[in-house]
């Protein structure tokens, strides 16, 4: 078949506006660290009323409260030797009030006194007093209560006959007052602390927290308060209950999915670190992810359903793709230009390039958008060669006004279930609730996989924890 010259030119023209180039894949770095989890309190208060330490105090102290076999002492006129035996007469009264704690001891002696001097001599004398003391308790490393007691023993006026000499059994005792007061006391700071104990309390808060708290529906949400570090504070005594400040320092956040596994072995409780003062104060953040093949998705439909025009031609998108890099997201995509001649497309002009664009987050419209969008360096100079017409920004322009992906609505619905949620007290024995007062301006990131923006979330997280299931 012979060719006319005019076909042979007509020819050379399609095939001339046929151009096509694929650009090279640019640099890639990675993309930029997820911005840092703050760091909160989670606190807990375990109270023991004064009523129910004095009822096994009195339980585990012995009617016999000291007893003292030829016990050195001074006499006063002289070197002498000291039986004694110290009954409690009645139960052992108490308050926790300013920071300590009361304790009264009713009790009533019998003595003998034996003295060895100029001549030797002996008596028999008995008496009644009370003992007053004091009780500061602390928490060491271990978890474990420390008492220490203090306080003084008030004795009624007896006298002891000793031969021709008389002496007053107060006298004498205050003289000796730490025979009597040291074992009792010593007594009160061996009972106390096996009544106290606050670190079961702190192991089963401990383990609690490392529980997801499942805070929305649809989508799966869950929050993870991953504990760092565990705290107690000195216990306290006031209106008539002893009081052990816990807490737990937590990286919280809330997590999208089917719900996290716990580890079977969780980490032991660590020694504790001081907590200066409770605070119910709490702080998280709520990611809102969006899938880069998603967007993609989203953004390929909008270009395809009203195609960009340039230069009075349409560019056809073909494929989209969103890829991270470190200081912006690479669009890859895959186009043709129609000519307004070419019915079929046979002669369309085809290329696959790379654009450039920096994510930003819009908080007035809530939305995730690429700005900025222009050729890469690579895929620009084979735009200029092949395609001259697409050499300029228009094209950039028109792809970034799809590449814009709305959400605010997942950010409402999942705001509303996380607090509905923390507001529903949550667990047994350990139970936590809160209330979220306010979410605050996101910090918009992008991964591996997606764009990630990262809502700081601010209010309060209380802890109850119920003694009669803990102990179960």
């Amino acid at each position: 078949m012979r060719i006319s010259r005019a076909g042979f030119l007509l020819l050379a023209f399609a095939l001339s506006a046929c151009a096509k180039f694929t650009a090279p894949e640019p640099a890639r770095t990675p993309p930029p660290p997820t911005p840092p989890i703050p760091v909160s309190t989670v606190t807990a208060s375990l109270t023991i009323p004064m009523s129910e330490l004095l009822r096994a105090v009195n339980t585990k102290t012995a009617t016999e409260i000291a007893r003292l076999q030829d016990q050195p002492a001074n006499c006063g006129i002289g070197k002498c030797k000291l039986d004694l035996v110290a009954t409690r007469t009645g139960p052992i009264t108490g308050s926790a009030q300013g920071g300590r704690i009361a304790l009264a001891v009713p009790f009533h002696i019998d003595a003998q006194v034996k003295l060895k001097s100029l001549f030797k001599a002996k008596a028999q004398t008995s008496a009644d007093g009370q003992a007053q003391a004091t009780t500061q308790l602390s928490i060491g490393h271990d978890w474990r209560i420390a008492s220490r007691t203090e306080g003084t023993i008030d004795l009624s006026n007896a006298e002891v006959h000793l031969g021709p000499l008389s002496a007053n059994l107060t006298q004498l005792f205050d003289r000796n007052e730490q025979h009597l007061s040291d074992p009792l006391f010593k007594s009160f700071d061996k009972r106390i602390p096996d009544q106290i104990k606050i670190r079961p309390a702190a192991e089963k808060f401990w383990a609690r927290a490392f529980q997801p708290i499942r805070v929305g529906k649809r989508p799966q949400a869950w929050l993870l308060l991953s504990p760092q570090r565990a705290l107690v504070g000195q216990p306290t005594a006031a209106n008539g209950n002893i009081t052990a400040a816990l807490g737990i320092e937590a990286q919280a956040r809330v997590v999208l999915g089917d719900e996290p596994q716990v580890p079977q072995a969780l980490p032991p409780l660590p020694a504790p670190g001081r907590l200066a003062a409770p605070s119910n104060r709490f702080s998280f953040v709520v990611p809102v992810s969006l899938p880069y093949d998603q967007a993609a998705k989203l953004a390929l439909a909008r270009l395809q359903k009203k195609p960009p025009r340039v230069s009075h031609a349409t560019v056809k998108i073909e494929t989209l793709e969103i890829l991270p890099s470190g200081e912006d997201v690479i669009v890859k995509v895959k186009f043709c230009v129609a000519q307004n001649w070419d019915w079929f497309g046979w002669f369309d002009s085809c290329g696959q390039g790379y654009l450039r664009g920096k994510p930003v987050f819009d908080s007035t419209s809530g939305s995730v958008r690429i700005a900025n969008v222009h050729y890469d360096v690579a895929t620009q100079g084979l735009v200029l060669s092949a395609m001259k017409f697409l050499a300029g920004d228009e094209l950039g322009k028109q792809i970034e006004k799809n590449l814009v992906f709305n959400v605010a609505g997942d950010l409402a619905k999942l705001d509303d279930e996380v607090k509905t949620a923390l507001a529903k007290p949550e667990g047994k024995g350990v139970v936590v609730h809160g209330t979220v007062e306010r979410f605050g301006t996101p910090t918009l990131t992008w991964t591996d996989t997606g764009f990630l923006a990262v809502f700081p979330a601010e209010g309060t997280v209380s802890v109850n924890l119920d003694l009669n299931q803990l102990d179960r």
